[in-house]
């Protein structure tokens, strides 16, 4: 997957294409989210007891059975190809333009000098592609598959220790294979997946100066990086109360624990513990990288429809995200995450029948403090969806918040 920039750099131009070809995970103090779906990014990420397109996969593997009607006898519920999401942060201009616009000898202190915000945020990017399909085995026994590529780009510079650049680089590739199982009226639905997933992950510090060395950049990237494989394995569960107008409960167990790391450097508590997840082994050119382990990530949410007009309805949504347990001495989870990003909140203003996709909603949530937004647009042949949303990026106890915006187009039937 390629990114070309209109640039004098060619050193910039390396590392952004690079960025798309691998892909970094984030800062410590930043909840790493891999895959998110647009839409729910758009909706504060609470999405457990929404779950009723393909981002069911990466939020609550049970709402494969919901992605059609429950009479409907159609084998084929979706299919999208090339489910193709890109995104950006609002620093990522800034960045490119100071680093672009220093003369003479190239120097990370004129990048700073150009543009004072660089200090606190980051550049970052993401990419990624999802082809998926999910059909009718049999009679309330809907499946899933989809392959997956899904890349993103970190690059720190921070004011404090202006020789020093974070470079945190992690690519996925992989398969989602998901099973559900549903009850007649498709109120209660339960879903078990499987992700083989294929990583490439660098994440290290580096010489500033070297940003500007386009062959030792490359080496270090090369050299200096993990490669290895996972399975990652998730549950989900959703239950409607009476009926569609009346409350959704939804259970989501991603990353369900395949091993743990038992020196595990947690970036919330800064300790080293024994973390569950799923674990990726092979060659680890750095065993301390936080993307050693996906660490197991249990979701709970509520979401309730209410009827504005006849054609016109609002969705609310309430998670809580990555609730850790510890049990005999290991954290299923992460520990020491504030209240702030556990919570999430989001609101859907849709058209039409609930139980499909409204060919046109609007969004609104909360998530790690911020604001986010996003909307949709659903066609017979493709799909358009935007967000709006923010990452907290401080490593203080006052938020930092660093802006971002993802656009996905699908087509499909």
């Amino acid at each position: 997957m390629g990114y070309k920039l209109v640039s004098k750099s060619l050193n910039f131009k390396y590392i952004v294409l690079l960025g798309f070809l691998v892909a970094p995970h984030g800062q410590a103090e930043e909840i790493r989210n891999p895959y998110l779906p647009t839409r729910a990014a758009g909706m504060g990420g609470a999405f457990t007891a929404v779950a009723n397109d393909e981002g069911a996969i990466f939020t609550n593997p049970a709402g494969i059975a919901r992605a059609r009607k429950n009479r409907s006898r159609d084998f084929l519920h979706i299919a999208k190809f090339p489910n193709l999401t890109l995104g950006i942060n609002s620093e990522s201009r800034s960045f490119y333009e100071a680093f672009t616009s220093v003369k003479g000898d190239k120097n990370v202190e004129g990048i700073l000098d150009t543009a004072d915000t660089l200090g606190s945020k980051p550049f970052w990017i993401r990419a990624s592609i999802f082809p998926v399909a999910i059909f009718e085995v049999q009679k309330g026994s809907p499946a899933s598959f989809g392959v997956f590529s899904d890349t993103s780009s970190k690059i720190v510079i921070e004011k404090s220790s202006s020789d020093q650049t974070r470079i945190e680089v992690v690519s996925d590739q992989g398969a989602a294979l998901g099973f559900a199982w549903t009850n007649n009226t498709n109120r209660i639905n339960l879903g078990f997946q499987l992700r083989p997933t294929y990583r490439y992950a660098y994440e290290r510090r580096i010489a500033s100066g070297d940003l500007f060395n386009k062959k030792l950049l490359k080496d270090q990237l090369a050299n200096d990086s993990n490669k290895s494989t996972g399975m990652g394995v998730d549950f989900g569960l959703l239950a409607t109360m009476a009926d569609f107008w009346y409350p959704t409960i939804g259970i989501s167990i991603l990353n369900l624990p395949t091993g743990c790391r038992k020196d595990y450097l947690n970036p919330f508590t800064e300790k080293r513990e024994a973390v569950c997840g799923t674990i990726y082994n092979g060659d680890l050119g750095n065993k301390d990288a936080l993307s050693t382990i996906d660490p197991t990530d249990i979701r709970i949410g509520t979401s309730i429809i209410t009827r504005i007009t006849r054609k016109i309805n609002l969705r609310l949504a309430l998670d809580a995200h990555n609730i850790s347990l510890p049990i005999g001495g290991s954290n299923y989870g992460l520990t020491g995450i504030e209240a702030s990003k556990i919570l999430h909140a989001g609101a859907e203003l849709f058209f039409g029948n609930p139980l499909l996709l409204s060919p046109i909603s609007f969004r609104g949530g909360y998530s790690q403090g911020f604001v986010t937004l996003g909307a949709s647009l659903n066609f017979k042949l493709f799909s358009l969806d935007f967000a709006s949303y923010a990452a907290d990026v401080s490593s203080t106890s006052s938020a930092t918040e660093d802006r971002r915006y993802m656009a996905s187009l699908s087509f499909g039937l």
